[in-house]
This record gives structure tokens, sequence and C-alpha cells, in this order.
């Protein structure tokens, strides 16, 4: 990383370049309308940047404001990525596109204009995939069945050529030389590497809970790694002796804070320090109010200089609250701030034990897919919430701008865009709700001042779903729709991404409150909320809708919603390292000394009935054990950060089940059998 050009400050020509890039104005969404312009004060100068104003309590969301100095130097990379440096669900070869479509399950073979050439069955839900073009291979991560498959990729044909064994595998990337794959485990929270020639291990490293993207630098000797539940990312030397350490996306400031002093700023400034709190609070006083935490690092990669970028999102579940509770939504705040924001990070990981960062406030909503063009130094974004595109012109360089942004036009109206490849004057977009192919014609931007597009062809394979089920996962992502949050900030996916949790307990009618995992666990679990009072799934949604300030959904809509939830699969549990340790800790589990199952009794491991355990919202409704592994930190508050705090009584509930007795062993039992479940 030698060759990385110096941090620079930005000059006043770089400045003018933004002023002029930002002022130029761009589509609002689908209806093609120029955006208002708001001025934004970025060191000690002002310059237009567009907003897009999702209305209600005044929220305005930027669809591009640097909240840094760049990280790049003045003159183009000298240093760019190479083929296969990060997966994703579409890759670009001589012979047209490859699309690995996770909702029918099928990797398919595609002219660049739409044609279907050759398909590969695979299991539904497949993570990524990558192609390495010179040799004609292409690696296919199948989560459903557990393995990381090596194909043949001809011009209209697949041949298998072998797999190797990973427990739900996800993100993948290739080394420079394609010697070597990494993959993210989800289940088994490690990176493992193999020998692209045999398709045996090289090593294995461990990880934080729930990984998902991961790539590779040009210099071949490190990689970045992003997470579901986990504020930062993991940037991995990926040496003879492997290691891993954390760069954090969170910011050091508190929402509505001074930066310097740590103080809430007054009233004129758009919030007020609580006054049931007393006078004028120090952050220490305060505890949780303002804290901020990144969330949903779905796709990772590299841009020029070996500068790493990481497009995530921002939660803040405990808003300042003005003096006041919001009985209502989500954050608990008086509306000044939205509870949810998406950014861009970028890295520069040169020194690893100081890795210097800038951030980027972004307009697409739930960025999960990104792809880099080397020739002009443009990065683009893909909004799975919202079907925009973004392009970010520059983006290795000091003048780095937005350039354009539009919406992926598919088919049949909503896309879900999970991929992203781009090739000169060509950018392919798969829409992950439609299972189709969407092209965009880069060579129009010049004059028209964004790009065309057109879907291609017809859905690349049937859906898995219901009709429901397909309705409800557009609904379930669906973010600036102001029937489902204030002002369409929060879709149901900003906090439950693939239907499971963001690990933050948020701010709810005067409590904190743990986002509980749903997938694999509303069929048959009810009652729910965390104080049982929704008797039934439909109540619960639209009772969640209404928490979260939209303004409500019809009765097919939320029957859209039930449908898609009830055929979401529950997580896959780690591998068991020792089947008799599993079985011992069944044993404590059912034993009536532990009283375990007493309450988390059944399929779900749920009684379905409320308990008094002295808790500040009362009798609280049992949760499911489905999935215990991935759902960290654990309590209604969040209060035990692991099991092992549970089991030992380092949480706020002191009443559940008697563990006391346990020896060190039987703990040690007991978490891995509650790991397996």
């Amino acid at each position: 990383m030698s060759l990385r050009k110096p941090l620079v400050s930005v000059s006043l020509l770089s400045l003018a370049a933004l002023a002029f890039g930002f002022g130029l104005g761009h589509p609002d969404e689908a209806q093609g309308r120029r955006m208002p312009m708001q001025n934004v004060e970025f060191d000690d100068m002002m310059f237009e940047e567009p907003f897009m104003d999702h209305g209600g309590f005044g929220f305005s969301v930027a669809q591009f404001r640097l909240d840094d100095m760049p990280l790049g130097g003045t003159t183009a990379p000298t240093v760019t990525p190479h083929a296969g440096s990060h997966g994703g669900t579409l890759a670009l070869d001589a012979h047209g596109v490859l699309a690995l479509d996770r909702d029918s399950g099928k990797l398919v073979r595609t002219t660049r204009a739409g044609e279907q050439l050759a398909s590969l069955e695979f299991g539904v839900g497949a993570g990524e995939l990558v192609s390495d073009p010179k040799h004609e291979l292409v690696y296919v991560a199948d989560r459903q069945a557990n393995k990381v498959v090596r194909v043949r990729a001809g011009a209209r044909s697949f041949e298998v050529l072998d797999s190797a064994a990973v427990r739900e595998p996800h993100g993948l990337a290739l080394s420079p030389d394609g010697a070597t794959i990494y993959i993210t485990s989800v289940a088994n929270h490690e990176l493992v590497a193999l020998d692209t020639q045999t398709m045996h291990p090289r090593w294995r490293v461990a990880l934080a809970a729930e990984p998902r993207g991961v790539a590779v630098a040009a210099d071949g000797k490190h990689a970045i790694v992003g997470f579901l539940t986990t504020g930062a990312v993991a940037s991995v030397d990926l040496g003879t002796s492997p290691s891993v350490d954390y760069v954090t996306l969170d910011p050091a400031h508190r929402v509505g804070t001074d930066p310097f002093s740590g103080e809430f700023m007054n009233a004129d400034a758009g919030f007020e320090a609580p006054r049931f709190m007393g006078g004028d609070p120090s952050l220490a006083d305060l505890k949780d109010v303002g804290l901020r935490f990144a969330r949903n690092t779905y796709a990772v990669g590299y841009i020029g200089n070996d500068l790493a970028i990481a497009p995530h999102q921002l939660s803040t579940p405990h808003l300042p609250s003005n003096g006041f509770e919001d009985t209502g939504s989500y954050g608990g705040g008086g509306g000044f701030t939205a509870p949810i924001t998406h950014r861009m990070a970028m890295i520069d990981a040169e020194n690893s034990f100081a890795p210097s960062l800038a951030f980027a406030e972004i307009g697409v909503h739930q960025p999960r897919a990104l792809a880099y063009d080397a020739g002009s130094d443009t990065l683009f974004l893909a909004g799975y919430g919202n079907d925009q595109i973004m392009a970010v012109a520059e983006v290795s360089q000091s003048s780095i701008h937005m350039s354009w942004i539009t919406v992926a036009q598919s088919a049949n109206g909503a896309c879900g865009p999970d991929g992203l490849a781009v090739d000169g004057a060509e950018l392919f977009v798969h829409c992950e709700l439609d299972r189709s192919l969407v092209r965009v014609d880069l060579s129009t931007v010049e004059s028209v001042g964004v790009p065309s597009s057109m879907p291609l062809g017809d859905s690349l394979g049937p859906s898995s779903r219901s009709a429901a089920a397909q309705r409800g996962a557009e609904l379930f992502r669906r973010g600036q729709d102001h029937r489902i949050s204030t002002g369409g900030v929060m879709a149901c996916a900003s906090c439950h991404a693939e239907g499971r949790t963001d690990g933050l307990s948020w701010r709810i009618e005067g409590h904190n409150l743990q986002t509980p995992l749903l997938a694999g666990r509303v069929a048959g679990s009810h009652p729910f909320k965390w104080d049982g009072k929704d008797s039934d799934l439909p109540t619960s949604l639209s009772n969640t809708v209404g928490r979260l300030g939209g303004s409500g959904l019809g009765p097919r809509e939320v029957a859209d919603l039930q449908a898609f939830l009830e055929s979401l699969p529950q997580p896959v549990p780690p591998a068991a390292d020792d089947a008799k340790t599993i079985a011992r800790g069944k044993e404590v589990f059912e034993s009536a000394e532990a009283a375990c199952s007493a309450c988390h009794d059944g399929p779900k491991f749920a009684d379905g009935q409320l308990h008094d355990l002295a808790t500040n919202i009362g009798s609280v409704d049992t949760p499911s054990l489905i999935g215990l592994a991935h759902t960290a930190p654990y309590y209604h508050d969040g209060s035990a950060r692991t099991l092992r705090a549970l089991l030992t009584d380092k949480g706020s509930v002191h009443d559940m089940g008697q563990t006391a007795h346990l020896n060190e062993r039987q703990l040690g039992d007991l978490i891995a059998y509650l790991e397996s479940l």
C-alpha cells in the first residue's frame, strides 16, 4: 500500500469542483424533477448540495454529503482492484453476464442484451458469486447446501467442477493471482481461505457475528469484511499467520452533542438537554442517549490506491428527546433527527494501528451492492430499499463528488437491487425482487445528466415464494414510504435485514427494547412484542408500523408481510464441535434444577406465556430460542451481552431459570446446546 498518495487538504479548486458537481441538481426518485438545494458547511466553506426531503417532522436526507476531509490525492489512482476482488450477485466476462438469482436459486448466463444462454440450479437464498474471467471460472456460495462450488463458465454452458464444504457461506473474494478464494461463513462466524486448485482449506480465522461481504486489496496482503450487527469492519492480514483487527465505523460523538465538549447542544441547535436529568448533563450522565451504531454493512470493496469502501446504515436507537419522551416512534426522540441514515465509509488502512477514515452520507436506502470502474475512478452504489443507483465520481481523489443518481427501472416496477457490475459504458443491475436484469447506459450521462436504463428480458427464473410472500418481500424492504415510517426513513429491513436482528435496543414508549429475530420464529409463537400485548401477528405488524410513525397499511398488505415473514427459514446454527457436549447441555436445559425448559418448551422453545420477572416493563413474553447464537445481546433490554453473561446473572433480569448451581463445565455444555438451536 506504500504507493498511495499522501493525505492532502482539499484545495479551493477541488472545493469548486465539488460545488459545481453538487450544483447541477439531480432527478428526485422516479419523478425526474430537480431537487432543491440547501447550503451545507464544509471545512469553513459553503457549497450547494442536493437534499431529498422525506417530509413529516422535517427529516431531510442528503443525496451525497462528505462529512470529512477526502482521503485521496489530487491525481487519478495508480493502483486499482483486480478482477474478483469482491463478490456479488453479478459479474461480467468476455461471454456476457453472470447472474446469481437468490430467489429462484439459479446461476444464469445471459448476453449483454439479456438473452439467456445457460442456467444452473442452486439452493434458494444463495450468497455471492465471484468470477475468475482469466480462467473462465465462477465460484458460487450455496448457503442452503453449506458449500462453495467451482464452475466452468463457458459461453453457453456451465460445468460443475468440484466443491468444498463451508458452513453457510456468503461473501466471496479472490486473491490477485486467483490461487486463493476467501469465504465468509455466516453460521460459524469465520473467514475461510481455500486453495482454488484443490478446493482444500488453507486456514480459518474467527470473526465477529453475522459476517457478510469480503474484499481483497490489490496487494493481496489484506482483506476487509463487513457485518450486519457489528459497528465495525474487520481488517484481515492475509499473511502466513492471518490476524484480524477491527476498524470502527461508529462516529466518536453522539447525535445532538458538541463534538468538542461532549455536551448536548442548546435548543437553538435543535436539541436541549433532558430536564428530567437535571440541568445540562454530561455524556456520562446520559448513558446511551444519542449513541450511534453502524449496521448492515453488506457489500465491501476496494477502489483506487487500495482505499476500502464500506457502505452501511447508521442507527441512533435512543435519540435526544428535548426534555420529553416521545411515546410512539422508534428512537424516542422529539423528531429533529432521523433515527436511521445511510453512509459510505472510506478507509485508508495503510497504518493498521490507526487507519484514516472519511464518511459520506448517501441517499440510497439500504446500500447492498457496489461496483467500481477504475477507468473513470467512479463508484456505483445500489439502494435495496429505494431502487436508486448512485455514481460517485473521482472517488479515490480529493475531488470526490456525486455525479448522478437515478432509479433502476425493472420490468415489473419494484427492483430491490442487490447486484451491480460495470464495464466501460455499461452498468448492469440485478433486481432481487422480480429476478431480472437492468442495463444502464452510462454513455448518456454527458448529454442528459443521468444515464438511461432499460430492463433486459424476462425473469431469470421462477420465484420460490408465493405471490403473497413476494408482495410482502417488497413491502418489507421498502424505504421512503410514509405509510411504513415517519418520513419513510425506516423500513422493516432496516432493523431486520434478512429477517434477522440488528443487535440494538431501541427506545420505544419510554423503554429500551431489543430488536427480536424474526426468521424462523414468528409462526406459532404468539403473543408478540416483549410485553405480549399483541395477540397475533397481523396485530403486531400493524402496531409496529404505528410505532414507526407510518400512516398505516391495509389488511391485504399486512397479510402479505405475514406471508413473507412466515416463509423465512430459521438461521443456520454454528457447526457442532462435539455432539456429546451438546447432549450434556440438553440434559442441563431440560433438568428440573435448571428449569430452562419450563418456559422455553415446544417447537419454538417458547410457552406463549407472560412471566413477571420484575422488569421495568412488567410481565415479559417468553422469547423463542431459535437462532440464539445469532441474536446477542439478550433479554428484552439487551442487558446481557453474551449467553455466559445471561447464565451467570450479569443482565438486568434475575429470576429466569436456576443456573447458580452449575459448574464451569455445565455452563459450557448449556451454552453449546443453546447455540445449536
